[in-house]
């Protein structure tokens, strides 16, 4: 029965990895509680055994300098005990500008345990070979020990040799001739999971020189490491029975390569045998595809109805891709990856559509009130040769593209998703160089009175500047910084550059005008987000009232009572609340009743037809009634016809902002023209 928890933390690495945030799963599989982690301080590489924290820190530099990857150690749980992880982190930057890291810790207990069966099998084969010849030997990779375990005349003898490839101990044992053949096997054994046997004469007990075979087994742990190498010298006087000799070491090879709670391929095996298999059985008359997939929602499983009913899920999985898939494998918790083979793409498309029918109607018969779903990526394989790890990859970024829409199936890799993640890696990686070399400017886009056309406010926009002069467009890097969390650094640099030109139009005496500043939802996250608006309007001595704080209509549709709770706040310290986009969203009149708002930004798409078609304007009209009914200000975005402001103006309304009037524009040419 397997044990696999994945949780995540937040943790500030400039303040030596304090905790700053950690999730349900995270505090279940440590022992802790949320409180406790943040209001202790206590840091997350504090959590690591004292002995190994040195290894553990070389592991995660190495990590951040190769971009990528895993490391394996132990934590440490509330109560003293000790449990094994695997660990992942990405950095992002925190609110007040420290380097933060997430740090994602999945238990691998079950690998350990899978490691300690190895041993169990060791043992018996020491058993039983009791009085033989046979000479069984392991080799720890981490702490280069050697150690053989023999039968000399009835007496048994173990032996340890520390150092043993450091120091060339084997140089003392093997026949010179023979040591090329002996040192290239325990390279190949290190280097990756695989089993062999060669021959060498060896004085391994003392009683001289004797021709041995030697055969071997290297097993590696969850993340592909080369933990331990297992193996028999023997020679042709064997007293052990060869089937039950052979039978322990199938056993063996059978919990080096499955997964012991589905029964399917480990992912280095799967890696191995997807090749060959490629190989051997590939047409280009049929359709091959990898495919990736998860189990929505398997945290809940666990969490209300325990490990085991989430043990049982996974089995059930298991056994439901063994019946559709040529190669299957469990990566890791619910995350499963499998090669299919069908005589087209829709036939195969349609096999994985049955696939995950049948599982949720499984589970729809075990858990009645349930909505158990699977999201899966195909990538399809297009020649023998394909390299295996960028098929699975690719097939995960299909995964990722149609997670969360259940009305699919099952989403196609196409070579747009690798450019769309090159992209969002190329723009996550050289924002901060951006903001520090001057190249994220402040725009600003004027708002105007519809009746006088005189300026009464703007709008502040962020604009990325290319090298050559030129600008991204705001779609080009915004829904990405949104997506990796480093949208709220900018929103607050964005935030800064306003303060500071309103503090400068101040001493310089120039007309103030009140300016609008959008901020991510994601905001609603950080218990600092409004003390943060406040304390900085207050550090460059900015009227809060000359500050609208622009959330978007989307915000509505999530963690509502935390987000009117921030809002009513910054009212209260005299700042004003904007929705922007209002109507391209899910929020309802009545949930505008009860928001603290005070403007409602009418979102361009009421605009495009009010010239031409008298329902559109009367449809706008009745919205505008309905919306001053709640006692808030409305300003129209996206004017960009002289008709459009006339018949705005004509039914009395009196803001609004667009291309008619001005685009946004240069804080230099905004002060130029405006001020």
């Amino acid at each position: 029965m397997s044990r696999i928890q994945s949780g995540k933390c937040k943790a500030d690495i400039d303040r030596g990895g304090i905790i700053i945030d950690a999730n349900k799963s995270f505090c279940q599989l440590t022992g802790y509680t949320k409180e406790r982690l943040i209001s202790d301080n206590i840091s997350f590489f504090s959590l690591v055994p004292e002995d190994e924290l040195n290894a553990y820190m070389e592991d995660f530099e190495l990590y951040k300098k190769e971009g990528g990857g895993t490391f394996q150690h132990r934590l440490k749980k509330a109560d003293g005990s000790l449990i094994d992880v695997m660990c992942t982190s990405d950095d992002f930057i925190g609110e007040d500008g420290h380097i933060c890291s997430e740090f994602t810790i999945i238990d691998v207990s079950e690998t350990k345990q899978k490691e300690r069966t190895l041993q169990k099998q060791k043992l018996c084969l020491e058993m039983m070979t009791e009085n033989s010849d046979e000479i069984f030997f392991d080799y720890d990779a981490d702490s280069d020990v050697f150690t053989i375990d023999s039968c000399d005349n009835g007496v048994e003898s173990t032996r340890n040799y520390q150092r043993y490839l450091q120091d060339h101990i084997y140089e003392k044992f093997v026949l010179p001739s023979d040591l090329a053949e002996f040192i290239m096997n325990v390279n190949k054994a290190l280097s990756a999971p695989t089993k062999g046997e060669f021959a060498a004469r060896i004085d391994i007990i003392g009683s001289g020189l004797r021709s041995y075979k030697i055969a071997y087994e290297s097993v590696a742990d969850s993340s592909g490491r080369v933990r331990s190498i297992y193996g028999i010298l023997y020679t042709d006087s064997i007293k052990v029975e060869k089937a039950d000799y052979y039978h322990a070491k199938s056993e063996i090879q059978r919990l080096s390569r499955t997964d012991p709670v589905t029964g399917l391929l480990n992912k280095n095996c799967f890696v191995e045998d997807c090749a060959k298999v490629l190989k051997e059985i590939f047409n280009t008359n049929e359709s091959f595809a990898i495919g990736y997939s998860d189990i929505n929602d398997f945290s809940y499983i666990n969490e209300n109805f325990g490990y085991e009913a989430g043990d049982r899920m996974l089995k059930d999985f298991g056994n439901v891709i063994k019946t559709y898939c040529v190669v299957g494998c469990r990566i890791y918790s619910d995350f499963f990856v499998s090669l299919y083979k069908a005589s087209d793409r829709e036939t195969l498309i349609e096999e994985i559509g049955r696939r995950n029918s049948d599982f949720t109607a499984m589970q729809k018969n075990k858990y009645p009130m349930s909505d158990i779903q699977i999201t899966c990526g195909l990538y399809f394989i297009r020649s023998a040769d394909e390299d295996i790890n960028t098929a699975i990859d690719n097939a995960n970024l299909a995964h990722r593209n149609i997670k969360g829409s259940s009305d699919v199936p099952s989403g196609v890799y196409t070579e747009r998703m690798r450019t769309k993640r090159s992209h969002d890696q190329t723009i996550a990686s050289e924002i901060w160089n951006a903001i520090k070399s001057g190249n994220i400017e402040l725009f600003l886009q004027p708002k105007f009175d519809l009746q006088t056309r005189e300026i009464i406010g703007a709008e502040a926009l962020t604009r990325w500047r290319n090298p050559d002069g030129s600008y991204k467009l705001p779609y080009e890097f915004i829904n990405v910084l949104e997506n990796v969390g480093y949208i709220t650094q900018v929103d607050f640099y964005i935030y800064e550059q306003v303060l500071k030109n309103l503090a400068k139009w101040k001493s310089e005496g120039k007309k103030l005008v009140p300016v609008s500043v959008n901020f991510s939802r994601k905001h609603n996250n950080y218990p600092d987000f409004v003390d943060r608006v406040i304390g900085l309007a207050d550090f460059y001595r900015v009227d809060k009232g000359l500050i609208e704080i622009e959330v978007t209509e989307s915000c509505f549709t999530q963690d509502v009572k935390n987000l009117f709770h921030n809002m009513r706040k910054l009212r209260e310290n005299g700042f004003k609340i904007d929705i922007d986009d209002f109507g391209t969203g899910y929020s309802s009149l009545s949930v505008l009743i009860d928001a603290p708002v005070d403007i409602v930004k009418v979102d361009k798409v009421f605009l495009d037809n009010i010239d031409s078609d008298a329902r559109s304007r009367e449809y706008i009209n009745q919205i505008c009634n309905l919306i001053r009914s709640t006692r808030k200000e409305i300003i129209f975005e996206g004017v960009e016809t002289e008709q459009q402001a006339k018949i705005l103006a004509d039914s009395g309304h009196k803001m609004a902002q667009g291309w008619l009037f001005d685009k946004a524009i240069p804080v230099a040419d905004f002060e130029e023209k405006y001020l």
